[in-house]
């Protein structure tokens, strides 16, 4: 079993996948952390788990997922595909408007992460990777 689990982390994709669950998980984690205390914060609840979440999910797909490091040039576009990617949500969600939100939410969740990564690896850290030896 454990071979199989590192077979299946020499594979970038699914590194990406499990950065992402994780950076989901804090932001949910935190978000309801700030609600148990706040309720009515909901937007600043939201905003502490992103902003959490994003570092880490920053930092993990940086180093681990991309194998680069970390620079002002990559975070900064990997703030604009993820920001890019949150709208792009939001767009689809108002496109699939007569669709169950179930669907919507599916589509989503399917979607954007392959749309996300593909950007990553083409644009995000392309710099990088063109002058690795």
């Amino acid at each position: 079993m454990a071979h199989l689990i590192a077979k299946l982390f020499s594979l970038r994709v699914a590194r990406y996948g499990f950065t992402g669950v994780i950076a989901t998980t804090i932001h949910f984690v935190l978000a309801l952390a700030v609600l148990q205390y706040w309720p009515q914060a909901f937007a600043l609840a939201n905003f502490v788990g992103f902003s959490l979440a994003f570092v880490f999910s920053y930092l993990l797909q940086t180093c681990w997922v991309f194998q680069n490091q970390p620079s002002l040039n990559n975070a900064l576009r990997f703030f604009v595909v993820q920001t890019s990617a949150l709208c792009l949500s939001i767009l689809l969600s108002s496109l699939l408007n007569d669709f169950s939100n179930i669907i919507k939410v599916a589509v989503v969740i399917v979607l954007l992460p392959l749309v996300t990564f593909v950007i990553h690896r083409c644009w995000t850290y392309s710099q990088a990777e063109t002058h690795k030896p």
